[in-house]
């Protein structure tokens, strides 16, 4: 795998794992996007988001939605 395709894979794993260890009951993707917000660097979520726009179907769709909510 390239460097690239290594990164984006770490990525789509990391941010599904947010989303399945946000507490029930809360709004999942703005805790997802809050946390993300929060404590990855800019180049992080760029990467996410354009993971978002072209490969949505690895992402939960919690993430996909936080996505949406990131400034």
């Amino acid at each position: 795998m390239s460097g690239v395709v290594e990164q984006d894979a770490r990525l789509v794993v990391m941010a599904n794992q947010i989303a399945n260890n946000v507490p029930v009951g809360g709004e999942v993707p703005q805790q997802v996007a809050d946390h993300i917000g929060k404590f990855w660097t800019g180049a992080m979520r760029a990467d996410l988001k354009r993971i978002a726009e072209h490969s949505s179907d690895q992402l939960r769709q919690e993430v996909v939605a936080a996505v949406a909510l990131l400034a």
